[in-house]
């Protein structure tokens, strides 16, 4: 298989279009809830996905390391599934002794709970990363039939049409997506919640990160905020991070520093109203 980032791109939005019918048919048929770690909901659909795109990438890339949510770390060569149990209680797999080279982080659902209660916002996120470096990204939503792609240096496309960032450049003005987690920044720092609540126009919360940064890279959004208060994995943000580097924004922690993997925080933006965030969160340290 061609191994230029161009055709990796193609390749990702055909392998998530096919995980989409695989959502489809699931989709309001997931009976009761289950859950995992932290809480975390889980369906059939979020295994039979990953699933397939693991076996896809494994056909094309053997030599090619997978992270997924559900399964955990895949070595090349190994069967996908042997790790089935990673995620079943306890805290969630981390992306460990898979060594260097080429990783595949894939969240075959992102956004979960919402997919089990009937709720249209949720996506498939995979992403191509060479150490830190990103190298190709797709997120996906099905119900929408939606396919956002980027690739190193190539920008973003939404459905194969190039998109860019907003251009709003006051954050008075900006539409806000969050991110809210128990322990995280914005939850144990109540007053920062209402300042950004206050300085900014609107704010949504989807409980998709994957698709809220793929929305904000297409202009949807302006901003957005992420407070973990753990390790954020890859699996949920490498795609996103790429989507919007590649459409004009930029994506940092909460101090304004370059995003790093496993980060707790996460800030991003058009470029144009960053500075104004990054400072208002500031004041509340």
């Amino acid at each position: 298989m061609n191994n230029t980032l161009p055709d990796l791109e193609k390749t990702m939005l055909k392998w998530c279009a096919e995980a989409a019918e695989v959502a489809h048919r699931h989709f309001k048929q997931t009976g009761a809830l289950e859950f995992k770690y932290a809480r975390e909901a889980v369906t059939r659909a979020d295994r039979d996905i990953e699933m397939l795109i693991s076996r896809r990438i494994q056909a094309a890339f053997p030599e090619d390391a997978i992270f997924g949510e559900e399964f955990g770390p895949t070595q090349a060569g190994q069967i996908t599934g042997r790790n089935a149990a990673a995620g079943a209680a306890g805290d969630a797999p981390a992306a460990t002794d898979l060594g260097g080279g080429r990783i595949w982080h894939l969240d075959p659902i992102d956004g979960t709970l919402n997919f089990a209660l009937g709720l249209p916002n949720f996506c498939t996120s995979l992403a191509l990363m060479d150490g830190d470096e990103i190298l190709a990204a797709c997120v996906f939503a099905p119900l929408h039939r939606e396919g956002y792609t980027a690739s190193l240096g190539g920008g973003t496309r939404l459905n194969g049409e190039a998109v860019q960032v907003s251009e709003r450049g006051a954050l008075s003005e900006a539409i806000i997506s969050a991110q809210l987690q128990k322990g995280g920044r914005y939850v144990q720092k109540p007053g920062l919640l209402q300042a950004i609540l206050l300085k900014t126009m609107k704010m949504r919360r989807l409980g998709t990160i994957a698709l809220e940064m793929a929305y904000l890279a297409a202009g949807r959004y302006d901003a957005m905020i992420a407070g973990r208060g753990r390790p954020q994995q890859l699996y949920d943000v490498a795609a996103g991070i790429l989507l919007v580097r590649e459409a004009g924004g930029e994506v940092t922690d909460h101090l304004g520093k370059v995003y790093r993997p496993y980060t707790t925080d996460l800030v991003a933006s058009n470029g144009l109203v960053h500075g104004e965030l990054i400072d208002l969160i500031a004041e509340h340290e």
